[in-house]
């Protein structure tokens, strides 16, 4: 009788171990549900996918990152600072240009014609990323790691050579320096979603968007659309950023192999954005769409737009994005 209540005893013993082991395995893993704003096809999607599998590899599974591709959790661009800042999405996509309502600096690497290249836009995001950092601090979350677009263009149904040839343009933009884009160059802009395009294009109420040529891929422009301008406006960098209080809940090695995947990622993607204009270009070009040369003449109206804007801009945005600019300038001899 005293073997077998020992032995019941061990084999409870055992048990409660088997299953505190178990609950504490269960309690170590993390699961982030991933906001990402464009289709799973997507270079950025498919990036931040090379990031979640490189990150659930590195540590062991103990932090699973689940991505939700094309806003399929429900949160809208602008909505995505606060997102964060409440707690809702532990890690999200965060375009700058998107979330000016709430922080009027950061879509500083969204204003018009600072830059025309990757390098000079990468400089630009270096020399703001100090402010970006104490910006988001106050809403509650950090950046782990950066990409960019291609530098955006115009799809039109006819020739664009001139500022003159913008005025009367019904066009779709995605951020606030489409708008005030269009509203100085007698644009009809309106910001909507690229899901709402091909019908308002269809119902006559656009004829013209403002986007890369991977997004003007993405939506076959081709099929509805005859020529693409690349004015090369802006090349709008992307923030993947997550919640502070969450990523504090994770375990310091955890946050150090987070963050030595993440700087490699960064400087993928940022290279990505050449690689993938030029093969967004050859794609264009074979589905039939004319890519109309600027000329230097074009190229200087549109300078003179982007100072005007960007005093504008300045104004609402402060001191700061001032004496970014400045630093910028400098550092790229402008």
């Amino acid at each position: 009788m005293k073997k077998v209540l020992w032995v019941s005893i061990c084999a409870v013993f055992t048990l409660g171990a088997m299953f505190g082991a178990m609950q504490s395995d269960a309690m170590a893993k993390t699961k982030w549900d991933m906001h990402l704003n464009y289709p799973a096809g997507n270079f950025h999607s498919q990036g931040a996918k090379r990031f979640a599998d490189e990150v659930k590899k590195a540590t062991n599974g103990e932090l699973n990152i689940v991505l939700h591709a094309g806003s399929a959790l429900g949160f809208k661009g602008p909505e995505l600072l606060r997102s964060l800042a409440e707690g809702q999405l532990a890690i999200a996509e965060v375009p700058t240009g998107m979330v000016e309502g709430d922080a009027p600096v950061l879509a500083l690497t969204a204003q018009p014609f600072i830059s025309t290249n990757s390098e000079q836009q990468r400089l630009l995001y270096e020399k703001a990323k100090p402010t970006y950092a104490k910006v988001l601090k106050k809403f509650n979350q950090l950046t782990i790691y950066t990409s960019v677009w291609p530098f955006s263009g115009i799809y039109t149904q006819r020739e664009i050579k001139s500022v003159a040839d913008l005025k009367g343009l019904k066009m779709r933009v995605y951020d606030g320096t489409g708008l005030s884009f269009g509203k100085t160059a007698g644009i009809a802009a309106r910001k909507m979603p690229f899901s709402e395009v091909y019908p308002a294009m269809k119902a006559g109420l656009l004829d013209s968007m403002y986007t890369s040529s991977v997004s003007g891929v993405d939506a076959k422009a081709w099929e509805i659309l005859k020529f693409y301008t690349p004015i090369n406006i802006v090349g709008p960098v992307n923030m993947v950023n997550v919640n502070v209080d969450a990523w504090n809940k994770l375990p310091e090695n955890i946050r150090k192999t987070v963050m030595e995947i993440a700087v490699k990622m960064e400087d993928e993607m940022w290279k990505l954005a050449g690689e993938m204009d030029a093969k967004s270009l050859a794609t264009l070009k074979e589905k039939g769409m004319t890519i109309t040369a600027v000329s230097e003449e074009f190229r200087a109206e549109m300078d003179a737009l982007g100072v005007k804007l960007r005093a504008e801009w300045v104004k609402k945005a402060g001191g700061d994005a001032q004496a970014i600019l400045d630093e910028y300038n400098k550092a790229a001899g402008k």
